[in-house]
């Protein structure tokens, strides 16, 4: 059996989790037909094979320890699959909140749980993986994995030991001192931030019961065309994506005649290397803000404008470090009794670090394969992040809604 330490992402997400509140990403994709139970569990465990996180357990950790352990199985032969039919859309959706209002466990191999939808109009397979073991790209190459072996087709991997490259320290730090003396410029601009707290959504439609709800959206090969349109001045898609959701956000409040103010946008940061940028099951995402004034967000050309001046400053300053600078000492140094507390520092800052929404972009899915047999082919792809922690602690105080996560789906064609 071999074992590695949590990275210092790893850490911030185990640290997150509540069982109210449950930190996991969501993929989820839709086949044209029917998806056989027994060749998907066969090819469950082929992916599983591949990827050395998604055969980890969380070793248990003493109060005095200052590092956590995954302990990785040898071999798998059994699968987190729930199996189950669903006549219409509605037992759908009670399927999908009922799978995604928890964290898988931890204490024992895999790190995630599977459903799979007998539905009408086509198959549905959701994943939901513990964000202490993997981000959305390990989503992505995780499902990308089972649906390889289903088809039959071959799932090459990277050169490099997975096992071997997950210090997300090292990877951050190996680039220039410069770069590093930018981020702490980066982390006094946004400390001075704290006098303006971001805007908060105003709530609408909000339950009281703990857990996740879900709105699917479609974006269509049409729809994706006229995000591109809206490019400017070398505004890339992303940008688009970030000065959209702020503008919405900015006319949802005024239209609920909610405080304004700026509008801040958290966005997750891929700092995998370019040879293995999309290979790698595990946390490897970084985060950073991308923070609108009001008076970028009356129209979409001048926020798209605004989109494209942060994030080249994002780039410039290699902003993305900042949260593994900030993690790198009180992780290496304190007790884990002491690191299950952070999360309650977000209260104690009343709120001000909180973005007010969240933005993750996958980008292109290429080579989504067709599975052939009775399922055909993978006709939509869903994805939504983790949800914010403490914005959920702001909902139970009234201040926006319950989570409703808009996550687009894509034809395979568009990917």
């Amino acid at each position: 059996m071999d074992s590695t330490d949590l990275n210092l992402l790893d850490q911030l997400y185990l640290h997150l989790d509540r069982e109210d509140e449950p930190w996991s990403v969501h993929l989820e994709l839709a086949v044209e037909g029917e998806i056989d139970e027994g060749r998907f569990r066969d090819a469950v465990l082929t992916g599983m094979r591949a990827h050395p996180i998604a055969r980890a357990g969380l070793r248990r950790a003493l109060p005095t320890d200052v590092r956590y352990h995954w302990d990785i199985a040898d071999d798998v032969d059994d699968v987190p699959l729930e199996v189950i039919a669903c006549e219409n859309d509605a037992s759908l959706d009670l399927a999908r909140e009922r799978l995604l209002s928890h964290s898988p466990p931890l204490e024992s191999a895999p790190p995630f749980a599977l459903t799979l939808a007998h539905h009408p109009g086509g198959d549905v397979v959701i994943l939901n993986l513990a964000h202490a073991a993997g981000d959305g790209m390990s989503a992505v190459r995780l499902m990308a994995s089972f649906l390889r072996a289903y088809a039959g087709e071959s799932d090459p991997v990277p050169e490099v030991n997975p096992l071997e490259v997950r210090d997300i320290a090292r990877l951050v730090n190996t680039r220039s001192l410069r770069a590093r003396l930018a981020r702490g410029a980066t982390l006094v601009e946004q400390t001075g931030r704290l006098a303006e707290p971001p805007a908060r959504i105003a709530p609408q439609g909000a339950r009281d019961e703990p857990g996740y709800g879900f709105t699917l959206l479609r974006l269509d090969s049409s729809e994706l065309e006229r995000v591109q349109s809206h490019r400017r001045e070398g505004a890339t898609v992303n940008d688009v994506l970030l000065a959209g959701l702020g503008v919405s956000i900015a006319q949802w409040n005024d239209h609920h005649d909610a405080p304004g103010g700026p509008v801040s946008v958290m966005m997750p940061v891929n700092l995998r290397p370019a040879e293995w940028r999309n290979d790698v099951v595990g946390n490897f995402a970084s985060y950073v803000s991308v923070r609108f004034a009001p008076s970028e967000l009356l129209d979409l050309p001048a926020a798209v404008s605004a989109a494209r001046a942060r994030t080249r400053e994002i780039k410039r300053r290699d902003a993305a470090g900042l949260v593994v600078d900030l993690l790198e000492l009180p992780t290496a140094t304190l007790p884990t009794a002491v690191k299950r507390r952070f999360q309650d520092l977000i209260t104690l800052t009343g709120d001000r670090f909180v973005d007010t929404s969240v933005l993750s972009n996958l980008g292109r899915l290429e080579g989504v394969p067709r599975l052939g047999g009775t399922a055909g082919k993978v006709k939509s792809v869903w994805f939504s992040p983790a949800g914010a922690n403490a914005a959920r602690r702001l909902a139970r105080r009234g201040h926006i809604q319950r989570r409703v996560v808009p996550v687009p789906a894509l034809p395979p064609r568009s990917l």
